[in-house]
């Protein structure tokens, strides 16, 4: 067996388990703000330090704001229509049969 097959079958597993995936995430990702909660700070150099769960939340949060970033980044400056390098339809261009 292959590595690219492997990867695939690998990759199709993932896939076809979605929902399980989703669910553990979601669990660990409220596991690490109860242990947030429930391990005092070292230390609290800043007065939100304190907050219980603050890191984890705000950890999250920077996440998402770079995720939706990056995702506008990429509509608007990298995602290309199909036919961007010259496809059969050119709406821009005015074939003209007099030539």
């Amino acid at each position: 067996m292959n590595t690219v097959s492997l990867t695939a079958r690998v990759l199709e597993a993932l896939v076809n388990r979605a929902k399980l995936l989703r669910r553990l995430m979601i669990g660990l990702m409220a596991l690490v703000i109860v242990i947030d909660m429930v391990k005092p700070s070292a230390y609290s150099r800043f007065p939100w330090d304190g907050i219980p769960g603050f890191t984890a939340l705000y950890a999250f949060l920077g996440a998402l704001l770079l995720v939706g970033v990056y995702k506008a980044i990429g509509f608007g400056l990298v995602y290309r229509a199909n036919d961007y390098y010259g496809g059969e339809s050119h709406p821009h261009r005015e074939e003209s049969s007099d030539e």
